[in-house]
């Protein structure tokens, strides 16, 4: 998925931490979805679909370097999809290593 702004980079990651064991729960589309306006939800939803899993990493490395500046937002993106990943009451090892690469990529 192609230009995206920061706040469609963040649900976009968001995707990938909820569509860890994929499997994307109510619970974690909740988690996502909340303060979100749902025309840019549904559009992110379908670009994330519409990627393959070399795509959805050039997405993030793209998109980093445009609004990844500092540790604090890093971290901040982090502390949203931590909420995702534990939405559901599970962090299973799908989700740990996901989690591990992104912390990686990003």
């Amino acid at each position: 998925m192609k230009n995206l702004t920061k706040e469609e980079f963040e649900i976009y990651c968001l995707f990938i931490a909820a569509n860890a064991d994929f499997n994307i729960t109510r619970q974690e589309l909740i988690a996502m979805g909340v303060g979100s306006d749902p025309q840019m939800f549904v559009k992110v939803y379908n670009g994330f679909e519409a990627d393959n899993d070399l795509e959805r990493i050039n997405t993030i490395q793209e998109c980093k370097k445009l609004y990844i500046k500092d540790e604090l937002d890093r971290q901040n993106l982090f502390d949203k999809m931590k909420k995702v990943f534990f939405a559901d009451g599970k962090f299973q090892a799908a989700e740990q290593s996901i989690f591990t690469m992104l912390r990686k990529l990003i």
